[in-house]
């Protein structure tokens, strides 16, 4: 009876070491792939952050483009109607050349 209940108690044992052995190794492999994709959101983070980064940078240089093209056509455009408006030896609807819209710049 004492045999019979030591051996039980060896089988016992040696299948929960087996069972802990296998459910400690299922815990290292799920461990082992958070870790993995804790990592690869990381990258993905700092790729995503980069890439905002890249489009402000672009967004303030159109915008600052688009503010130069203004003050630009605000800066030429009375020039030009100047010009047309003297007449510089044109006659009505006639148009002024290149050369005479810059020489009044």
């Amino acid at each position: 009876m004492i045999t019979a209940a030591v051996a039980a108690w060896g089988f016992t044992m040696v299948r929960a070491s087996a069972h802990h052995s296998r459910l400690r190794a299922e815990m290292t492999r799920i461990e082992r792939e958070a870790r993995r994709e804790i990592q690869h959101w990381r990258d993905e983070t700092a790729r995503a952050r980069s890439h905002a980064a890249q489009i402000a940078r672009d967004a303030a240089n159109w915008a600052a483009g688009c503010k130069q093209g203004r003050e630009d056509v605000i800066t030429v455009v009375p020039l030009l109607i100047a010009a047309q408006e003297k007449g510089t030896d044109h006659g009505p609807g006639s148009q002024p050349d290149a050369g005479e819209v810059i020489e009044h710049a």
